[in-house]
């Protein structure tokens, strides 16, 4: 099931949510990220959209992490106005699908659901992650606020582990997993 947290009660409950806010005094943006120890760039063998779904969902099957909470950094909502004006078929699916959840262009929190819902919903996120370049800032965690992800509209996923017993466990499951390294700089390597 899929469920929404108001923005402010989701960030006091997961404080470990990469954040952005927007200063207008000293015209700056100011981040924040969780410390972490382990940071992964990863990406399918093959390049899919399904392919990426599928891996990801098995990936955090075997995680064993059977609930996941999606916030974006900054405060905005999820649906943008220039995405609900937008025509396309594969994204007026994924609006309809976010409507008809009661996310759509005011709703700017947390959305919390049961890992057997990802099937159904990341293909919407990806969608979206793919049509909308003002949505580039959407994490997702599991609620024990071990490991945290981000989908990158390139279909590479960023992996920031925040403890050594969810390090250990991802790099054992990575290894019989159909991802490759990304390679990119400053990054561990799997």
């Amino acid at each position: 099931m899929l469920t929404k947290i108001q923005r402010d009660i989701c960030i006091i409950e997961y404080r470990k949510f990469p954040l952005i806010a927007y200063d207008k005094e000293t015209d700056t943006e100011v981040y924040y990220y969780p410390e972490y120890d382990y940071f992964y760039w990863i990406k399918p063998e093959k390049q899919s959209s399904k392919r990426l779904i599928s891996e990801l969902i098995k990936l955090l099957e075997k995680l064993r992490l059977e609930n996941l909470i999606f916030l974006g950094a900054d405060n905005k909502p999820w649906i943008s106005k220039f995405i609900s004006n937008r025509n396309k078929k594969p994204l007026l699916k994924t609006i309809e699908y976010f409507k008809s959840h009661k996310i759509n262009n005011k709703f700017n929190g947390g959305v919390l659901m049961d890992l057997k819902d990802l099937k159904e919903f990341l293909p919407h996120f990806y969608t979206i992650t793919k049509c909308d370049g003002g949505f580039l800032d959407y994490y997702f965690m599991d609620k024990k606020q071990n490991i945290i992800f981000y989908l990158h509209y390139r279909g590479e996923i960023k992996v920031h582990p925040l403890n050594n017993m969810i390090n250990k466990k991802f790099l054992e499951i990575i290894k019989e997993m159909k991802f490759v390294d990304s390679f990119r700089e400053d990054t561990d390597r799997i």
